[in-house]
């Protein structure tokens, strides 16, 4: 999906990808796009491969009664494509990594492929009917994945952090705020996310209602698109937020710095999140935030150190802590700096790329490092 979408499990790829090559790695991605037209998401990397497949995003079917089986056959349809091609090009390669999709580890196992194959687990709960996390050569995962796996199928699996370009991650905030049109000193509050169940834009929505009570001319910008976003649209609407939540869209990274110094506060209002890279990109930018009970994500925010943690499904109590941050510039400022410490001091994107390649060179006969 790395031309299709942007979300974490893609900027993880992509951006190890770019970490690893000074690091003497030569890497080429595989990856679909759309049956017609061009990528939606530009790659400007040296060594990309392009399989068309269908790519329904427009499709709610996370809401749809066996919907699930749609989008399982979208990535049937790549991953299948996906084993053909590698196992054409497989000399080229002394390692092979997929980013979950355990039908294509499946299928590049039972085909004898002898290249190594590296299964990188983006949440515990994967759907894999085939067992693939057991025939993989090794498993990477980060965040609280890498706990269930090593209490399940894979006892050795390899814990790999997520990280974040602290450096990218520093734009201008008058700038970036004369770009999206704010005033500066508008109080603007701001979720990255895909449109999609488990992000629970309603909830935030509820409590975002609860915060114009007290401060009226405070923005909600919401970043990212999916297949529920029509549906959040209209929520906003019947709650009387009209102007005050502002859509941006499927945002270019590269623009996601300015999105980021524009907000006073990040909040997240996921059902479930196993590592967040917006939770890392906000906390690189210096922002507090405001996030939910969702085990990794409260671990880097430090319930009343980097922000606050709040319930699972609790409007009134994430209404209280955004009020508690969007009063007080002192605390915010106090909450941002520790953010943006930790940040550069625990989470560089180079460090987890040498971690990496140390998988990838115990698998090979010949020392890659």
């Amino acid at each position: 999906m790395a031309a299709t979408a942007r979300g974490g499990g893609e900027t993880f790829d992509l951006e190890m990808m770019r970490h690893l090559d000074p690091l003497g790695a030569v890497c080429t991605l595989l990856t679909g796009r759309p049956l017609w037209g061009t990528p939606p998401i530009g790659l400007d990397l040296p060594r990309v491969e392009y399989l068309r497949c269908p790519h329904a995003d427009w499709l709610r079917w996370d809401r749809m009664r066996g919907g699930w089986r749609l989008r399982y056959a979208e990535f049937w349809w790549f991953e299948r494509r996906a084993a053909a091609w590698i196992r054409r090009h497989a000399d080229a390669f002394d390692v092979v990594q997929v980013c979950e999709l355990p039908t294509l580890v499946y299928a590049l196992k039972s085909a004898g492929v002898r290249v190594p194959v590296v299964m990188r687990v983006t949440a515990p709960d994967v759907y894999d009917p085939h067992r693939a996390l057991e025939r993989a050569d090794a498993v990477v995962a980060s965040g609280t994945s890498v706990a269930r796996l090593r209490s399940g199928p894979r006892p050795d699996a390899h814990d790999v952090p997520n990280g974040v370009d602290v450096a990218r991650f520093r734009a201008d905030r008058a700038e970036s705020r004369r770009r999206l049109g704010l005033a500066e000193d508008a109080a603007v509050v701001l979720y990255v996310a895909r449109f999609q169940t488990v992000k629970n834009h309603a909830v935030l929505l509820e409590a975002f209602a609860e915060v114009t009570k007290s401060i009226p001319d405070t923005i909600l910008l919401l970043a990212g698109s999916g297949p529920l976003q029509a549906e959040t649209r209209a929520r906003a609407t019947a709650l009387g937020l009209g102007g005050r939540v502002r859509f941006l869209g499927e945002t270019p990274y590269e623009r996601m710095p300015g999105v980021y110094a524009a907000a006073d506060v990040k909040a997240i209002s996921s059902d479930y999140e196993s590592f967040c890279f917006a939770a890392l990109e906000a906390m690189a930018s210096g922002l507090p935030l405001v996030v939910t009970r969702t085990d990794w994500v409260p671990r880097l925010v430090g319930d009343g150190e980097g922000g606050f943690v709040v319930p699972v499904g609790d409007a009134r109590a994430m209404a209280d802590k955004l009020l508690a941050l969007l009063r007080d510039p002192d605390l915010r400022s106090r909450m941002g700096a520790r953010n943006a410490a930790r940040a550069k001091a625990e989470h560089g994107w180079t460090a987890s790329a040498k971690k990496l390649l140390s998988v990838y060179d115990a698998l090979t006969p010949r020392p890659l490092l």
